[in-house]
């Protein structure tokens, strides 16, 4: 029997990577649309040669109705069709997303893979596969570039991450489409991948069509090539860092309360290159997690080499960064300051977004948090919950009473200074001096105790990452 090339062509991927072995049990994430069911075909033609053990598991997201029902429907008919075993899941993303502060994108891929690893620790499994390919990886590459990336966004998906593998990472959409119009296999469309609103599906329906057809029809292979020697070379950069960290960070403390110290001299005879991937190790180790680390952060960090001793910096996370004389520590901080000890033109409290801070005697406290825009979010309008376009916070956030000098951003962009604001709010003298501000430098974000925020900050159809603060009360 002939082999099918998209099969061959996917087994010699399988085989060059060593992304699945002879005799594994893999399961197989299968949605219903075309990517997947090709995966899932291709799997299950492997089968017998490779003596592999398949497993489907499909999530039903709770957002498209009968249609998601459908989805479900086919993919148990399909499975029971293949004689592949098949495990289905039901979740109310959009409640997820509210309670976890995620976008419905993001808590629909964290339940995905929830659900995968879940599936893969029953059956005792070794993969999970996955149906991201060669076109997915063309509109990550292009994403990551127009929000602003590092040579990992650069790198694009990887073919194989811990357990997870993406056999079909080396063919496009219309090899996928083809080989299943030969298999003579249906699948399902989902009605979203066509909406225009969602920045992926622009790139995906506008931006590379126009470039296959305008500039280069290779253009998808040749971001591809291009993402294969970005990740090569970040490899090398992650190793390279990675083995001189060894020698140049000395890490005290244990799990949650790790502490870096790096020699500064050391560190600064470093390529650029290797400085930065060090600082994103670091960073990575102390907090746990890089999601809201970005360029800026990276780059505070590292100038504190370049600066005198006593310089600090605060990072995400609750991190905060010292320059001694001769290293630079790296750690969480240990408690929030109380904002009982603000008294005083100069005296304030430097706050790392997500974190609380505790106000009045333990009476109130400040919340934040940061997440993504997503479609159709409501902004809050409440006196003590406003919401703050956090790329737009260039000094960093600090909670503070008034200083001479002080302003905020009004409407038509014109400056007000912070003592007229407080006149016409007729905030009573006696308290303007003790009113806590949230301030960026001079500029003043939110007065909570008026209600009041500047024009500036709010959030627009160009935000990207949204600053939550609210101010309330601490049950007893």
């Amino acid at each position: 029997m002939k082999v099918d090339k998209l099969v061959k062509n996917v087994y010699e991927t399988i085989m060059a990577s060593g992304m699945i072995c002879q005799g594994d049990s893999v399961v197989v994430g299968v949605s219903g649309g075309a990517d997947s069911v090709c995966l899932l075909s291709v799997l299950k033609n492997l089968q017998m040669s490779m003596a592999l053990q398949l497993t489907a598991v499909h999530i039903h997201h709770g957002l498209r109705g009968e249609a998601a029902d459908r989805d479900r429907d086919f993919v148990t008919a399909l499975c029971e069709d293949m004689q592949i075993p098949c495990v289905c899941f039901q979740a109310d993303i959009r409640a997820m997303a509210r309670e976890q502060h995620l976008s419905e994108e993001e808590a629909g891929r964290k339940l995905r893979y929830d659900c995968f690893e879940e599936v893969r620790q029953e059956r005792q499994a070794s993969k999970i596969a996955v149906a991201h390919h060669r076109d997915d990886l063309a509109e990550t590459v292009l994403l990551n570039l127009f929000r602003g990336s590092g040579l990992k966004g650069l790198s694009g998906i990887p073919m194989m991450r811990g357990c997870i593998v993406r056999p079909l990472l080396g063919v496009g959409r219309a090899d996928i489409e083809a080989y299943l119009g030969r298999q003579g296999m249906s699948y399902r469309n989902d009605a979203t991948n066509f909406e225009t609103e969602y920045t992926r599906n622009r790139i995906r329906l506008d931006i590379l069509p126009y470039v296959t057809e305008h500039i280069n029809q290779a253009a998808v292979s040749h971001i591809a090539e291009t993402a294969a020697i970005a990740s090569d070379i970040c490899r090398y950069v992650e190793n390279q860092a990675a083995a001189i960290g060894k020698s140049i960070i000395q890490w005290n403390g244990e799990a949650e309360c790790l502490t870096a110290e790096i020699d500064a001299a050391a560190f600064v005879g470093q390529d650029i290159a290797i400085q930065r991937e060090l600082l994103r190790q670091v960073l990575k180790r102390t907090a746990g997690q890089l999601k809201d680390i970005r360029s800026v952060h990276i780059g505070t960090l590292r100038t504190l080499f370049y600066g005198h001793a006593g310089k600090k910096a605060d990072l995400p996370y609750g991190l905060r960064a010292e320059r001694t004389y001769r290293t630079v520590s790296v750690s969480q901080k240990k408690t929030h300051k109380s904002a009982d000890a603000l008294h005083g033109a100069d005296a304030e409290i430097r706050l790392s977004a997500p974190g609380k801070y505790v106000l009045d005697g333990g009476k109130r406290e400040v919340c934040l948090k940061i997440f993504p825009v997503e479609k159709n979010l409501q902004i809050p309008k409440k006196m003590y919950t406003k919401w703050f376009d956090y790329d737009k916070i260039k000094n960093g956030l600090v909670l503070r009473q008034r200083r001479p000098g002080d302003f905020m951003m009004i409407g038509g962009g014109h400056k007000k200074a912070i003592r007229r604001i407080l006149m016409d709010d007729k905030v009573p003298q006696s308290n303007r001096e003790t009113l806590n501000m949230l301030t960026d430098g001079g500029h003043v974000l939110w007065i909570p105790d008026t209600g009041r925020m500047s024009e500036y900050y709010k959030i627009t159809g160009e935000t990207r990452l949204i600053l939550s603060a609210e101010l309330k009360e601490i049950e007893e």
